[in-house]
């Protein structure tokens, strides 16, 4: 059989592909060295598949492949059918679906270590434990090895260092992110990680709609949120540096990427003018710059209930998915993250019972307020720059949900229309320096 026709028919299907309904084909599949020794089975392997779409472009996916005897492959979990020199007929699966393929593969790694994997803890991969596959990762896979370890298998792949890798290996031991354990590496790529699964935790996300619901207050731990994202920010600018960058280009990029969404989405344009003031406020001066998560939310941190231990988590550094890893890599201002956060808190008022209410605005603002005065410490004024930041979050928000979800779409108008007579009433003052 044609196996690059059959995974394409399984990519179709696959959460983390990003390449459904672009015509994507795969055009050509080239195998890594054997993870696992000759004569084992699952016999396992990654290979890169080619992506060619058909508007020219090219992109590069991993699929980690175990090989069965054919026949043998519990149903359902076939890719196709195959014949390789050396194995004969054998089932194709893609691994992290199999138990056994996962176990086969972290005997592997452990055991008899390939060149380009490289452990910090290598005791943290029990090839025992029971491998279970986490089904609600979207961009990557992600399988639970026991209670204590996360296996991540990147799929999209560009050269380089994976950014979640670089900065989990970076900030290890910190207690507000989760420890690396070892990375596999292989073609000039990242290929995988393992690293802690953090016990006794809610989603932030899960946890803030809930308190939002029932009318919880919980201003203590936004409050803690704040000051956690203010040591992350520390943290990376100690470990990548920090830089400067006039702030002029931001202003430029932010209406450029106004003009884009109001392209897609007309009605933006009633807005122009509103966008154009705020967007200008911080354009004077220079900007700092450093590393920052550059995807944060309330799905980016999870709440920890432990005395003792810090309140909350955070994850996945690997920036917003459309972007390339050259742009999710380059630094930014704090204000990005800090802005994300306060969108997300915008969207956990949908879940109470009446969004547009006083009592849910109420707690939306209360749990804002105690977030920044987290972040800000004893320099609570927000400055314009933060503004147009939530703007422009806003402003793509809109795009976003307009196309994907266009019962949510009504979230980010509300925003765009608020901060719109905002600025008609308080139009920010340009600055010569802002944080």
């Amino acid at each position: 059989m044609n196996t690059a026709s059959a995974w394409e028919g399984y990519l179709r299907q696959a959460r983390w592909f990003g390449g459904k309904g672009l015509g994507a084909r795969v055009a050509g599949l080239t195998p890594l060295p054997w993870y696992t020794a000759g004569g084992e089975w699952p016999a396992v392997r990654s290979e890169l598949a080619e992506i060619a779409y058909t508007d020219g472009r090219t992109e590069y996916y991993q699929l980690l492949v175990a090989y069965l005897p054919a026949g043998t492959a519990p149903a359902g979990l076939p890719v196709g059918t195959t014949t390789l020199d050396g194995l004969g007929e054998v089932d194709v699966v893609d691994a992290p679906s199999h138990p056994p393929a996962v176990a086969a593969l972290v005997r592997a790694l452990v055991e008899s270590p390939p060149a380009g994997m490289d452990w910090a803890d290598a005791s943290q991969a029990d090839p025992a434990a029971p491998m279970r596959l986490f089904t609600g990762e979207q961009s990557n896979t992600t399988v639970m090895i026991g209670d204590h370890t996360l296996l991540k298998l990147f799929r999209k792949l560009e050269p380089g260092r994976n950014l979640d890798a670089e900065v989990l290996g970076a900030l290890s031991g910190s207690g507000i992110t989760p420890d690396l354990y070892g990375v596999l590496s292989a073609g000039g790529y990242d290929l995988a990680m393992f690293c802690e699964r953090i016990q006794g935790v809610t989603d932030g996300w899960v946890y803030a709609t809930a308190a939002c619901a029932a009318g919880t207050d919980i201003t203590d731990d936004c409050r803690r949120l704040g000051v956690e994202l203010r040591d992350l920010h520390t943290r990376l600018a100690d470990a990548f540096g920090t830089a400067s960058r006039p702030g002029s280009e931001l202003a430029s990029e932010m209406l450029r990427r106004f003009n884009a969404a109001a392209e897609q989405v007309h009605e933006l344009e009633a807005y122009r003018h509103a966008v154009q003031l705020l967007f200008a406020a911080p354009s004077t001066g220079r900007l700092a710059t450093q590393r920052v998560h550059g995807d944060f939310h309330l799905g980016q941190v999870l709440h920890r209930a432990v005395a003792g231990e810090a309140p909350w988590v955070i994850i996945d550094f690997e920036g917003e998915p459309l972007k390339t890893l050259a742009e999710r890599r380059e630094f930014d201002s704090v204000w990005r993250d800090v802005a994300g956060l306060l969108r997300s808190f915008d969207y956990a008022r949908s879940a109470h019972p009446d969004p547009e209410g006083q009592a849910a605005r109420e707690w939306c603002a209360a749990a804002r307020d105690a977030f920044l005065d987290g972040y800000c410490g004893d320099h609570r004024a927000e400055p314009a720059l933060l503004r147009a930041y939530e703007l422009d979050k806003a402003v793509y928000e809109v795009v976003y949900e307009v196309r994907n979800r266009p019962n949510w779409a009504h979230i980010p108008w509300r925003a765009v229309q608020d901060e719109a007579r905002r600025v008609s009433l308080d139009p920010p003052a340009a600055t010569e320096k802002e944080q």
